[in-house]
């Protein structure tokens, strides 16, 4: 056991310890008089360092809306629990502070400093600072609730094993960078320290932390400098200061307040600490420390370290503040400049001839290092630099496209976020071989080859843009999520399993040769010119069949079929993918031939809707991505999987998929993937019937779309749109509607108003149109979507059959009952086919062509339809398997049946699912408020009846609906209030029902009939 940190060692002393670490810290300290010492001095102390706080917080407790799933870690600053927010379905880390040291009444003051700092914070995201989410009080205690990071602190990663002194700066560098980051929006950390700093599980820095000092400290609640501690007071008996005050500057120690340049001492003690095993001043008491901080005793460095770390250490640790650097950003890239500049000077040894040895300098007496790897910029000129970025700005202007500088400025930016990972890569792989010695020339040739590549790519892409039209505007949007990313080009495996080039010169010409106007057509691609594109593929394709190398055939094939796809020849890419595949196979060309299985299982499955053939190509491209390590491709795999998954009904399948996938996207840092699984997670979780928890999903790939896009860009309409969408199905109508029309104005804009997302816009407006009373808005709203859609895709397409449904919805209301009538037969017909005969959506189709015959009359057809649909879900029930909106089908069934007991206990737990997963709004919920009235009614308790239907007609009347509903809920209060004796309240309510009714007479013959019959019993 490696020795215990010091957080650890006060928890032993307070007792604090679970009992198999106090076994594992006595076991230890029997061995180290180290910690033996440190463990006296702490019980010396008048009282302990850290107070006990109160017990961990037993799994499920709940702090504010944040359920407790465990403890984490606990330390002088108190007690650090995983916990999950529901609101945001996420894990996050829940602090509860220690602050039993703070005066009486400084809680509040300390909770406004904290809520003060946690509004600062909010405005900063940065890579190195961990995320300060929410701050709160929970039983007298403050809360922190903050980003999870799960990979450890710096310190565990220090004491872990013996780490290279590369290793060692760039963490530092990135906790540097972020401290910078705080420092710029005036935050003070005045606690940094390894424990401090966290790591994700990639070795990725996150500071947090910050500002706690001031409101835990003993002194929190006095403004201004505070006295010092006593100059006497034994802290150690080894000369190691215990806990924070170890990393405190000088002022701190004074009792100042200390700013950004004590952070900047902290840090270099940190740093120190790290490189060479111990911190930098020796001292047992505040005073000794303070002195040797004065006198600037410094203990001597390792050997090894090089002169110019230590200089810049030493002037960071500095006792006067003002000769430390100027701000914590000019120290951070002194030593990221210094880093990249240092010398490798290597000795080899040569035995014999008398010569012993020699030294020389790896790349030469007369090169730096920071000659040889910084410039990379250099390589853009030419590919994308100024003059380049504004003829491409006047190209896209001239297209007269409406969106044509929003498009240009997306792709500016993604222009330019490539380039600034180009950059960094390639001086990165310089600087593995020629600064840091970690990798061979030939190493390093394989990463230059393939940056070089790209970068031949991405000019290739720059040439295409200058003839920019208005279907390149159209594509700019998306343009960043196209470009290929450069972190392949530093997977040494990878690019040392690649294929090899032809051995004949004149061979490997050509195949380059045929690379290069693969490329070019790849940059049409991406420029949106997908005709030109096959003009220049189709040929190349035809050069590489002759050159026989099958690796290049295989890419040329998989290139012509993303192009035939594009082009909407699907059988055309079909024909490509399979000719791919064995190009890709007989060359071994793994990387290939996964992402040809892959669009072969997205061209089935998508494109030409047979999942059953998709399968068989994905279980292969699954087989294929095991040996890979593609990121990309697995998530790619993932959408595919659950895409399967969802034409065969199997939407939870597809949900504990999706979630895995969100997670492993998350840890690898790719947010537009997290932004467009959180999108089809709400999808998801609507096609289940879980509104509420699609519409925290939706709302964060709305925030995630809007935060990477901007405000104006079609991922963000699309976001809008299913958002809206699923708050139509919640019944917050106004909500939902100013949602689609920013939409629909993002979408028409940036898309072109023929497009599919359009279509999909005016079909959810139509649904609120109509509940409104808008009766033509919404049948114009209807038919024009279907007009749209039909432009785009085939006439079996489920989402056409989707926006049919709707229009002919809202026509059967208006009256045109026998054409809704048959498009619920031909969905019955179509899930029948595609999901298998007992799925549950089948019963719910039975159930609604039932419903609809009973509408027009014909309730001995509506019998048999309603029985298929129990017999469906009987089992189901057994299971547990039927959400509430099938509950309400099947209790509407069994009471047209006559089993009404039956019917009610269906009914209330319809009732009672729906108010969990759709909240006590939603239009489901508000059917089910009727359905119980009618029950009650049938079950001759009118008394009952009453308060369900109440309920119900004052939602409605909430939400400003002006629907059928309204009138046949009022119809029914008429009727049980008249059975009750409330006989003037019951005549009131039939009267309106009566005049409200009439513009939905032609689609409720029957219930027109019954409201005049409660009218008719009314005195006139």
């Amino acid at each position: 056991m490696t020795c215990p940190d010091e957080d650890t060692l006060t928890r032993h002393v307070n007792g604090v310890l679970a009992p198999e670490a106090m076994r594992d810290v006595r076991t230890h300290v029997t061995g180290c008089s180290e910690c033996r010492g440190v463990l006296a001095a702490l019980s010396a102390l008048d009282a302990p360092l850290s107070a006990p706080a109160p017990g961990p917080l037993v799994t499920g407790t709940r702090v504010g809306r944040y359920v407790v799933l465990g403890l984490l870690g606990e330390g002088g600053m108190g007690r650090v629990h995983a916990a999950y927010d529901p609101d945001l379905d996420r894990k996050v880390a829940l602090k509860l502070l220690n602050l039993e040291r703070l005066r009486e009444g400084a809680l509040t003051q300390a909770r406004q400093r904290l809520e003060r700092e946690a509004r600062t914070m909010a405005r900063l995201s940065h890579p190195h600072v961990a995320s300060l989410h929410d701050v709160g009080e929970y039983q007298g205690q403050l809360f922190l609730v903050m980003e999870l990071v799960e990979g450890g602190t710096l310190r565990r990663w220090l004491l872990e094993k013996p780490r290279s002194r590369r290793e060692i700066l760039a963490r530092f560098i990135q906790a540097a960078e972020g401290l910078a980051a705080t420092h710029a929006l005036g935050i003070v950390h005045r606690d940094f320290k390894p424990d401090n700093v966290l790591l994700t599980r990639e070795g990725q820095v996150r500071i947090t932390d910050f500002g706690l000092s001031d409101v835990t400290s003993t002194h929190a609640a006095r403004p201004g400098p505070g006295p010092a501690a006593s100059g006497t007071e034994r802290l150690t008996v080894t000369g190691a200061l215990l806990g924070t005050p170890a990393y405190g500057s000088p002022e701190q120690l004074r009792g100042e307040r200390g700013d950004a340049r004590s952070d900047q001492f902290a840090f270099c003690v940190a740093l120190y600490e790290a490189l060479n095993g111990q911190r930098p001043f020796e001292g047992a008491t505040h005073e000794e420390l303070l002195s040797a901080m004065e006198r600037q005793s410094i203990r001597p460095e390792q050997a090894g370290v090089p002169g110019w770390l230590k200089a810049l250490v030493r002037r960071g640790l500095s006792a006067e503040p003002a000769r430390r650097f100027e701000s914590m950003d000019a120290l951070r890239a002194r030593l990221a400049r210094d880093a990249g500049a240092w010398r490798r000077t290597l000795v080899t040894a040569v035995v014999g001839g008398g010569l012993v040895g020699a030294v020389f300098l790896a790349w030469g007496h007369t090169s730096e290092p920071r000659e040889t790897c910084h410039g990379s910029e250099r390589h853009l000129t030419g590919v994308w630099d100024a003059p380049l970025r504004e003829s491409t700005r006047r190209a896209f202007l001239k297209t007269g496209a409406p969106a044509a500088e929003a498009s240009f400025q997306a792709v500016a930016s993604a222009l330019d976020r490539w380039t600034r990972e180009w950059t960094r890569a390639h001086q990165e792989a310089c600087e593995a071989t020629r600064v840091f010695g970690e990798q061979s020339d030939a190493v390093l040739g394989l990463r230059m080859t393939c940056l070089d590549q790209r970068l031949g790519e991405l000019g290739r892409l720059t040439v295409a843009l200058q003839g920019a039209d208005t279907r390149t505007v159209e594509r700019g949007f998306a343009l960043g999520t196209s470009l290929g990313g450069v972190a392949r080009c530093a997977d040494v495996r990878t690019l040392q399993e690649a294929v090899s080039p032809p051995e004949d010169p004149a061979a490997r010409a050509e195949v380059e040769a045929v690379r290069a106007v693969l490329a070019k057509a790849g940059a049409e691609l991406l420029a949106g010119h997908v005709t030109e594109a096959l003009k220049v593929a189709l040929p190349a394709r035809d050069r590489a069949l002759l050159t026989r190398h099958r690796p290049l055939e295989a890419e040329a094939h998989l290139l012509c079929a993303r192009l035939q796809e594009e082009a909407g020849a699907f059988e055309d890419a079909r024909a490509s993918l399979s000719q791919g595949a064995l190009a890709a196979e007989a060359g071994r060309h793994l990387g290939v031939l996964a992402r040809v299985l892959h669009a072969q299982a997205w061209l089935l499955g998508h494109d030409l809707r047979r999942a059953e053939e998709a399968w068989p190509f994905l279980h292969r491209a699954r087989a294929v991505a095991e040996t890979l390590r593609d990121a990309e491709l697995d998530t790619l795999l993932d959408h595919v999987h659950a895409e399967l998954m969802e034409q065969e009904g199997r939407f939870a399948e597809a949900e504990v998929l999706l979630r895995k996938s969100l997670e492993a996207a998350t840890a690898r840092g790719q947010v537009l993937a997290r932004a467009e699984l959180n999108g089809r997670l709400g999808i998801l979780a609507r096609y289940q019937g879980r509104l509420l928890d699609a519409k925290r999903w939706q709302e964060e790939a709305l925030r995630i779309h809007e935060g990477l896009h901007g405000a104006e860009h079609p991922h963000t309409g699309v976001a809008l749109q299913n958002l809206g969408g699923t708050l139509a199905h919640l019944g917050e109508l106004s909500r939902a509607e100013a949602s689609l029309q920013r939409a629909l104005a993002i979408l028409r804009w940036s898309l072109g108003e023929e497009h599919l997302a359009v279509a999909r816009t005016w079909s959810t407006l139509a649904i609120i149109y109509f509940e409104w009373g808008h009766g033509p808005q919404a049948r114009e709203a209807a038919e024009k979507s279907l007009s749209l859609a039909g432009k785009s895709v085939g006439p079996d397409s489920p989402v056409l059959m989707g926006m049919e449904s709707n229009r002919l919805g809202v026509l059967g209301e208006l009256g045109e009952r026998e054409q809704e009538l048959a498009q619920a037969r031909r969905s019955l017909v179509h899930h029948q086919r595609v999901y298998g005969a007992t799925h549950p959506e089948v019963a719910l189709d039975a159930h609604e062509v039932g419903r609809l015959l009973r509408l027009l009359g014909r309730a001995r057809e509506a019998r048999g339809f309603h029985a298929q649909g129990v017999a469906l879900q009987e089992p189901l029930l057994a299971k547990g398997a039927v959400d509430g909106e099938g509950l309400r089908s099947l209790a509407d069934a069994l009471l047209f049946l006559g089993r009404v007991d039956e019917a009610r206990t269906h009914a209330e737990g319809a009732l009672a699912s729906l108010e969990r997963d759709q909240g006590p709004s939603s239009p489901e919920r508000i059917k089910t408020l009727l359905l119980l009235g009618d029950i009650h009614l049938a079950r001759g308790k009118p008394v009952e009846a009453l308060a369900p239907l109440r309920e119900g007609l004052g939602a409605l009347m909430a939400q400003q609906v002006v629907s059928a509903q309204v009138p046949l809920m009022r119809r029914r209060l008429a009727q049980a209030l008249r059975l009750t004796g409330a006989t003037s309240d019951a005549c009131q309510e039939a009267a309106r029902a009566w005049a409200e009714l009439d513009p939905w007479r032609r689609a409720y013959a029957r219930e027109t009939l019954d409201a005049r019959a409660e009218w008719s019993l009314c005195p006139r």
